[in-house]
């Protein structure tokens, strides 16, 4: 056993400065549970290791520094410090006061001069006795003692067992005839508790070993474990008898029958209220753990005075805030998020070093290296999760637009539609602050995240976006092509000159979406356009379709100005029986047809009286599909 050490005396009258001091201890002990975790998970040279052993030592250095050696005492299941508890084990996650206390460690102190290895080599050997072997080498005590650390000093005791009893001696009872067939032999119920608990084994009780002469000394007298347990089960039957009667005779039982009977709808929940209060009562089991990590670590923060100590909090903070997201724990990130940009702002006057620090903190967990984390949660939020969505949502609000180089190919996951919906809203939002993240993104090979994200582009008003937009138009994706048409088209601006080249597009329904955006836009500028189209184009078999919307639309431009073209291309040429030359004559003839006007007629009674067969043949096909 390590020799007791003086321990610093605190003037108890300063309440400001003890509960200051009690918080620095909280934050000790959290960077310890973060940094066994972390050594469970990964190699001891792993970096996450690394920033969380150093910022155990930054801790206990602020500690020490404030107020001296910092010693803890250990109970079973927590840690104290000066009679307070500032841990409690968790059974779902990391702990760190049991191992301690079943090997017989009774309190450790961290003293001035306590060096990163030393920390380093104690979490070695916590996370080597944590759970205890069958045939263990040794323990933990033996480990420490062997390390003979000059600056961590610990009590310990010698322990006669390595687990827990089952069976729990302070519900038993022993009875007067009991107690007197025990008289003298010191069995009485308090120690056969003690002698319980000091071996090794369950209830059962053949694990007890007795030399001869304790065997001569308590023959006669055995108090066997069943009827022990006989008796204990007589009296709860007795007690449970007696609480039967007593309710039996309680007068205000009569107005629980009548309850009873009552209408229970008054109170009875809605499917929807059912369904919310069980995601609430889950996410708040779920986020009580981290709420308070994450808290600890703000306080952690504070204490730091040195930009380098800062920085090492700051990076394990980013760890832990990683972790915190791939859990969905969306309502605990975004109070924590908020919190830190308070501090953002208090630095200006306190700690003006501290700023440009949080600042590239938060660039940095807009990353794609940990806001990717949120791929394994958003694909299993569905409609339901209604709460944690408005969550989410707020919470990536509170980012930098650089944000959304992480988000965007969050989008090729397989989300459920309010999610995506949520996710592209929040992209656009970010991007109204700072467009450029969003076109990086649209030089990305994937179709599915380019059309979502041209989709999110058309939503944002601006030259900026408008010119972008244009570009997308000639992307080599169909569908990225006709998303930028769409969202092109539903803005009250006339492009028809910019976006006159993709009435020619392979695909039919860009062509057929263009001509419905041209029919909206009638004019000489228009018509103009489709006029040296025509002149242009060379026209192929499978043109025949495009070729005749050029020609009815070019004569809803200008009823009147476009005439004399139209009796060219319907009289001239009689003699050329080409594929080109039929489908203009047709053309043409459907468009003086829908013209209707005697000029129009006249050429068309030409037509039909053609010496030409090709172009009374164009005129009769025509007729027919005007009809």
């Amino acid at each position: 056993m390590a020799e007791e050490p003086t321990k610093k005396r605190i003037d108890f009258h300063d309440q400001g400065q003890t509960a200051q001091e009690f918080q620095t201890v909280k934050a000790v002990v959290a960077s310890f549970i973060l940094a066994v975790k972390n050594y469970t998970m990964y190699p001891e040279s792993h970096v996450t290791c690394q920033n969380s052993l150093q910022a155990v030592k930054s801790c206990i250095d602020v500690f020490i520094e404030n107020y001296g050696d910092l010693r803890l005492d250990v109970e079973k299941n927590r840690l104290l410090f000066q009679s307070e508890m500032v841990q409690q084990d968790d059974p779902g996650t990391v702990q760190l006061a049991f191992p301690l206390f079943r090997d017989g460690i009774q309190w450790l102190e961290f003293k001035q001069g306590l060096e990163l290895w030393e920390i380093s080599d104690f979490l070695k050997i916590h996370n080597q006795y944590v759970i205890l072997q069958e045939e263990a080498k040794g323990d933990l005590v033996t480990a420490l003692w062997e390390m003979d650390f000059p600056h961590l000093q610990y009590a310990a005791m010698d322990v006669l067992w390595k687990a827990e009893t089952i069976t729990d001696f302070s519900t038993f009872k022993v009875t007067d005839n009991e107690k007197q067939a025990t008289a003298g032999y010191g069995i009485e119920h308090g120690q056969l508790h003690d002698t319980a608990m000091q071996e090794q084994g369950d209830d059962d009780f053949s694990t007890f070993k007795m030399t001869d002469g304790e065997k001569q000394a308590t023959a006669g007298h055995e108090i066997e474990h069943q009827s022990l347990h006989d008796t204990a089960m007589q009296e709860q039957g007795d007690d449970d008898h007696q609480g039967l009667a007593n309710t039996e005779r309680d007068p205000d039982a009569g107005v629980d029958m009548l309850l009873s009977t009552m209408d229970t709808t008054i109170w009875q929940l809605t499917q929807e209220e059912s369904q919310n209060l069980k995601e609430m009562v889950a996410e708040e089991e779920r986020q009580n753990g981290t709420q308070d990590v994450l808290y600890v670590l703000e306080v952690i923060l504070q204490t730091q005075n040195e930009p380098e100590d800062y920085s090492i909090i700051l990076d394990f903070i980013k760890e832990e805030f990683k972790n915190t997201l791939a859990r969905g724990e969306f309502r605990v990130a975004l109070s924590f998020i908020e919190n830190l940009q308070k501090s953002y702002q208090s630095c200006k006057t306190e700690k003006p070093w501290a700023q440009p620090l949080l600042g590239q903190f938060f660039i940095n967990i807009s990353a794609p290296n940990v806001l990717g984390a949120l791929k394994q949660v958003l694909p299993t939020i569905n409609k339901q999760h209604t709460i944690n969505i408005k969550d989410f949502k707020h919470l990536i609000l509170r980012f930098p637009p650089t944000a959304i180089t992480a988000l965007g190919p969050l989008l090729l996951q397989k989300l459920s539609v309010p999610v995506e919906r949520q996710l592209m809203e929040v992209i656009g939002m970010l991007a109204l602050k700072d467009i450029h993240p969003l076109i990086q993104l649209l030089y990305r090979p994937e179709e599915v995240l380019v059309k979502k994200l041209v989709f999110i582009l058309g939503h944002i008003k601006g030259e900026k976006t408008e010119q972008i937009l244009l570009e997308m138009t000639h992307h080599k994706s169909d569908r990225v092509r006709l998303e930028a048409l769409k969202a092109l088209t539903r803005r009250d601006v006339n492009m028809i000159k910019k976006l006159f080249h993709l009435i020619d597009d392979p695909v039919l329904t860009i062509r057929r979406l263009m001509w419905n955006y041209l029919e909206k836009h009638k004019n000489r500028e228009t018509g103009n356009l489709i006029l040296n189209y025509l002149d242009h184009k060379k026209i192929r078999r499978e043109d025949d379709q495009q070729i005749l919307n050029c020609y009815k639309t070019l004569v809803r431009c200008d009823s009147g100005h476009y005439v004399s073209f139209l009796r060219e291309s319907l009289l001239s040429q009689g003699w050329d029986f080409s594929i080109d030359s039929s489908l203009r004559r047709r053309g043409a003839t459907l468009a003086l047809l829908e013209l209707n006007t005697e000029q129009a007629k006249e050429i068309l009674n030409q037509a039909s009286k053609s010496l030409f067969p090709s172009i009374r043949s164009a005129y009769r096909k025509a007729l027919k599909l005007h009809k």
